[in-house]
Formats: structure tokens, sequence, C-alpha cells
């Protein structure tokens, strides 16, 4: 018979603050991975403009797409050469400030990425992609009044462009206006339906106040990106704070499926094998999987020693309560541990 003792775990969930924080910068990782795999097409084209620039050195175009190229691998300099060449051979293209604006930004010099895009827009004041980067450029430096601006303009331009709503709804959330912000985002997810982001954002609000339709937004995000790792992974944390650990499981299980150095959905499928299900050795396989991609993992050590104790094997819980101090000292549960194992003479 086991011995039933008063179990503490450690598996706390911050659902809503690390949805929000993910989606509204979560363009960044997918750029870089783009940027990454089209590192030699830049290459090769850096390659066939130099040449066709040798020979004729008067086309504007073939410096702004170099300039392009080397910004895309990451060679500022030479970027900045390319773009002020082609600037001076054509100085009222506006499609060179964006460029610019874009290797400003990329240096950190905000004040002259908007000196940029403000001259783009003075040059053609009907484009909505300058107005776009412009309030994107304002979200990044906080100003969500600038941005909110900027994104009416846009959408004065194009009532019907579906990134317009996108951003002047991240800038309302920005500013503190939740209701305006769905409304925009909705608006947004109408006109694309296809619009991933707006999905996922909506769904990020929709999770922090509450609302049913966080299910919803998610599934329609997944609808349209089935294997996308946030939305897998933020699903089987909404259905574990709702209680409904089986499907909880399944969704942290397809995130380790498809994304198998993902330490925390391992950690929560473990949680939920432990603590819900008490699937003991299943709870050890998920612990023991987030342990092995993080060793310094201590709630996750801590849990396979908790494990080993429902388990009845007192001296291996010991050993992990152990390595949980070494790693954390004075780890409260792991100090419970080691005290209620002591208490009740088990494992000696």
């Amino acid at each position: 018979m086991r011995n039933h003792v008063t179990m503490k775990f450690c598996g706390t969930i911050c659902l809503a603050a690390g949805l929000f924080t993910l989606i509204l910068f979560s363009g960044c990782d997918t750029a870089l991975r783009e940027s990454e795999s089209s590192d030699q097409i830049g290459t090769d084209s850096i390659a066939l403009l130099t040449r066709q620039i040798m020979e004729d050195s008067s086309h504007a175009d073939l410096f702004a797409d170099r300039a392009k190229a080397y910004l895309k691998n990451g060679n500022i300099d030479p970027a900045l050469r390319d773009l002020n060449q082609a600037i001076t051979l054509q100085p009222e293209n506006p499609s060179f400030y964006l460029i610019l604006s874009d290797i400003y930004l990329v240096l950190g010099k905000t004040d002259n990425c908007l000196t940029s895009l403000k001259k783009a827009i003075k040059l053609d004041p009907e484009e909505v992609s300058s107005y776009l980067k412009l309030a994107e450029v304002y979200l990044i430096l906080n100003n969500p009044e600038g941005a909110n601006s900027a994104a009416d303009q846009a959408i004065r331009i194009d009532r019907n462009h579906a990134e317009s709503f996108y951003i002047k709804g991240i800038s309302l959330l920005q500013a503190g206006d939740t209701a305006n912000s769905i409304l925009n985002l909705q608006i947004s997810a109408r006109l694309d339906s296809v619009n991933f982001m707006s999905f996922m954002q909506l769904a990020a609000i929709s999770i922090a106040r509450g609302d049913t339709l966080s299910v919803q937004y998610l599934k329609q995000a997944l609808r349209l990106r089935p294997q996308d790792e946030r939305a897998l992974f933020f699903l089987g944390m909404m259905y574990q704070e709702k209680g409904k650990f089986k499907e909880a499981l399944e969704y942290f299980r397809l995130v380790t499926q498809f994304y198998p150095k993902n330490k925390r959905a391992f950690y929560y499928a473990g949680y939920i094998c432990l603590v819900e299900l008490t699937d003991f050795q299943a709870a050890l396989q998920e612990f023991q999987h987030a342990v092995d991609l993080d060793s310094t993992y201590v709630e996750a050590v801590y849990n396979l020693g908790r494990t080993h104790e429902a388990l009845e094997e007192y001296q291996s819980a010991r050993k992990y309560y152990r390595q949980s101090l070494e790693l954390l000292p004075n780890y409260p549960l792991a100090v419970q541990g080691l005290n209620r194992l002591d208490d009740n003479g088990l494992g000696l």
C-alpha cells in the first residue's frame, strides 16, 4: 500500500503575461529564420548586382537592391553606402528612404529612422507601407499615440488593408484601450481570414480577460499554421488552467513531437501526469526529458523527486530533492520533501 502523504508540487502557470509578451514581438524569430535560410541567395544576388553595377553604375535601383541584399546578410556599412549612392542618383524615390529607415533601425538610430520614414511619406503621401513602418517604429519606441496616428493614416488611404487595422489594434493595446484594440483586431481578422497574428493576439487578450473565445481564436490560428509552437503550447496551458487535463496533455505532447527541445512542454506534460492523472511512470519520462534538455531546471528536478516519492522509491526521491537544493539552496519544496521523508523514516 502506498504511503499517502500531503503532496506539494511545483507547477505554477503564468499564462496571460507570457502570451502577450510572446505574441507582440513574435515576428522576430520568423524573420531571423527566413534571413538565415536566404543567406546563400543574398550572397549570390550581391555578386550578380556587383557585376551589373560594374557594367553600368548609373542605375539607382541596382544600388538599392544590393543595399537590401547587404542588409539581409547583416552587412550594414556597405548597405548604407549603397543606399546613399542610390539616393544620390534618385533623391525623389520614396522607396529608397524606406530601405534607409530599416538600416537606421538596425543601427539603433531611431531619430534618423523616423526622419527617413517621414521623408518617404512626404514624397509619396498615399503609400500605405510607409505609414505602417512608421507605426511599427513608434510601437518599438513605446509611443502608442504616434503608432495609432500613423495607422489611422494608412486606414484613411485603404480601409480594406488588414495590416493597418492590426497595427492600430496593437497600438491601442499598448495604450491600454483593450476594447477598441479588440475591435480593430477583429476587423483585421475579417479582412484577412489567414492573418495568423490577428488571431493569436485576439487569443492573448481573450485569455487575459477570461473570455471563452480564446479557444476559438487559437484553433483558428492553428488552422492557418497547424504546427505553430506558440499556438499549440498556449492551447495546452489554457486547457490545463481550465482543468481539461487530457486535452492539455495532448497539446503539450504535440509541442514535444514537433519541437523536441521545448523543455517547458515536457515539464507541463509531466506535471499533468503526476498531479492530475497520477500516471507516475509517464511523469518520470516527461520530467526526465525536461532535465535532459536543461540540467539546471530546478522545478523539473524537484518533481522527479516528488514522482519517485509517489512511487515509494524514497532513496531516488532523496537524491532529486538534494539535487534541487544544490541547484537552488533552501528551495522550500525540496526542504519540505526531505523533511517529510525524515519525519516518516523513509529512504534513510
